[in-house]
């Protein structure tokens, strides 16, 4: 286990499990908002955990019953900034490539775990992660256009890239709340557990850290090519990831692995 990463705030706590590196959202006065002192320090976070070797798998929750409302309300147009327009759009452009663009550029595994309110920008965080797992209390909903806002933070891509254009429109325009069955039955969550949901999850986490971390970073790779790749330029990247996964020992002794399992 690598001891080293820590916060430098105490709206974030961290764990790492052999590995499993798990990341805790702790504004719960807030439900989980990003706020002045979380959102950097999450940022400085996960630039640590993207640069150690030894992290296998990110797993991003909330402290208490939301995972993230997103931005601050009551703290919104409460102060007055002297920076030109264009400064604006390119300090919140790097903050947004810092945060939602890092997680969802990853090579390992990140799941978002939702157990409550998924709002704004706290929406697109859990966008971000390769799979979203969640509670019966788990709901999404966007409330951008409620406050004049248009979005940020990757919605506007992350949506339709997931659920299509239209769908996407309706979630950002009608700002309805989207509960946990049809969360799941829509494929905004990926798993909705209903009972034993700790020991569930913990299952399914430590399930996913023992695949292969090589071929989890290849497939990462080869579906994240797919939205920009011709048919041919996919089949080509996947026989170069596949014969350099088979030529690793994560393979050979996967292999051996799943033999005796099999009784093969």
């Amino acid at each position: 286990m690598n001891n080293n990463i820590t916060t430098d705030t105490e709206q974030l706590l961290v764990k790492n499990d052999n590995g499993i590196f798990i990341i805790t959202l702790n504004n719960p006065r807030y439900k989980n908002a990003l706020s002045e002192e979380l959102t950097p320090g999450l940022r400085r976070l996960l630039k640590k955990v993207d640069k150690d070797k030894s992290i296998r798998l990110l797993v991003l929750r909330g402290y208490g019953n939301s995972f993230c409302s997103g931005g601050n309300i009551k703290k919104m147009n409460t102060r007055k900034s002297s920076l030109s327009f264009n400064k604006k759009v390119a300090n919140l452009e790097k903050k947004q490539i810092e945060l939602t663009g890092l997680i969802h550029n990853m090579k390992i595994p990140t799941i978002a775990v939702i157990t409550g309110a998924a709002a704004g920008a706290g929406f697109s965080l859990a966008l971000a992660c390769d799979l979203r797992i969640g509670n019966t209390e788990a709901f999404f909903v966007s409330n951008y256009s409620k406050i004049g806002l248009s979005g940020d933070y990757g919605i506007s891509w992350f949506l339709p890239n997931l659920l299509g254009e239209s769908k996407a429109k309706e979630i950002m325009f009608l700002n309805n709340r989207i509960y946990a069955d049809e969360a799941k039955e829509i494929g905004l969550l990926n798993v909705l557990i209903k009972k034993d949901f700790e020991e569930r999850l913990k299952s399914i986490v430590n399930e996913i850290s023992k695949q292969s971390q090589i071929a989890m970073k290849y497939i990462k790779s080869n579906i994240s090519s797919a939205k920009k790749n011709k048919l041919n330029q996919s089949l080509k990247l996947e026989a170069y990831h596949l014969i350099k996964s088979a030529d690793t020992d994560e393979h050979k002794n996967a292999v051996i692995n799943f033999k005796k399992s099999k009784n093969i």
